[in-house]
């Protein structure tokens, strides 16, 4: 609460010292001001009305409209005949001269508070104008984080593979490893397929029917049939897969794979998982379901943690048997 204006007579001069009669607003002597300096009290704060935020040229003037079943509260500036309706704490702008307008065009129809008309009339935006740029700022940044993320990644892999990168080597792998063998990557739930030859016969009638009696009746001809056999990708075994500076292992319930990186030919690599190839073996080997395990990678000091895809997996392995 700001304090009242007072007015203090100094009796004495503060300039000259020279005593002056109560009433006296200025020394008799030197001429000086006997009055204090007043306070300084700022004029309140002004309405939204002062000033159409159409034009910022004119005030809006309060009418009110009686129909028969509703009375409405409505500002009109007379300038640019900009109205608005009274909604609740709320103003809805409802007409104005120039159609064509920026203005009408933003905000026909808009119901917005006091604060935010003020805002506007002052070169401001609305609430929900303001949401949509911070949603769309918002978007912006995410996609750019995104894509930093992609391109880490990119790099990351490609000197994964090229042996430059290694994954942090682990302390206690649940395999025995070797002379001078070091692990450095366990991925659980895995699962092992192997191609396997399925066979199907198909066979079919070919003769005419003949009827003895009612009820009673036999084929003659012959039954044809041929089988074709084809190779489907089955599930042998679920279990860990193990990779190590000199082996890939896979450890399950019912087998146990045992590879050496200087064996292996080729991989393909999955959305979730690999394939591979090695010397002395027919079928390709699936391991299946790296993506359910996490990554975790740094890159330029930007940190990040995806699904462990195959392309991931593979080049974990081509950087292992480049340093074979």
């Amino acid at each position: 609460m700001s304090k009242k204006i007072s007015r203090v007579v100094k009796m004495q001069c503060p300039h000259c010292q020279t005593e002056n009669p109560e009433e006296a607003k200025f020394c008799m002597e030197c001429g000086q001001s006997l009055e204090s300096e007043q306070e300084y009290i700022p004029p309140p704060n002004p309405a939204w009305t002062d000033l159409c935020p159409a034009c910022n040229y004119s005030p809006l003037e309060p009418k009110t409209v009686k129909g028969m079943l509703s009375t409405k509260e409505l500002l009109e500036c007379d300038y640019c005949g900009a109205v608005f309706e009274k909604k609740g704490s709320k103003y809805k702008l409802k007409d104005i001269y120039d159609k064509g307008c920026q203005f009408w065009q933003r905000y026909r129809g808009k119901i917005l508070t006091e604060e935010e008309w003020t805002r506007i009339a002052k070169g401001g935006i609305s609430n929900e104008e303001q949401r949509i740029i911070e949603e769309k700022e918002r978007k912006k940044q995410q996609l750019i984080e995104e894509q930093t993320a992609q391109n880490d990644l990119v790099t990351f892999v490609n000197q994964l593979a090229q042996g430059t990168v290694n994954l942090t080597p682990l302390s206690n792998p649940p395999i025995i490893l070797k002379k001078k063998e070091v692990a450095h990557l366990v991925l659980g739930n895995i699962s092992f397929h192997e191609p396997r030859a399925v066979r199907k016969t198909y066979g079919g009638y070919a003769g005419p029917t003949i009827r003895v009696t009612k009820g009673v009746s036999f084929r003659v001809g012959s039954v044809a049939a041929r089988s074709e056999s084809h190779e489907e990708l089955r599930k042998i075994d679920q279990g860990t897969l193990v990779l190590t500076n000199k082996r890939l292992i896979f450890t399950g319930s019912k087998r146990t794979i045992n590879i050496d990186l200087r064996k292996i030919i080729a991989i393909e690599a999955y959305k979730d998982g690999v394939a591979s190839q090695r010397e002395n073996k027919q079928k390709t080997e699936y391991f299946i379901g790296s993506n359910r395990s996490t990554l975790t990678f740094t890159t330029s000091g930007r940190r990040h943690t995806v699904p462990f895809t195959g392309p991931i997996l593979k080049a974990a392995i081509q950087g292992q048997i480049s340093q074979t």
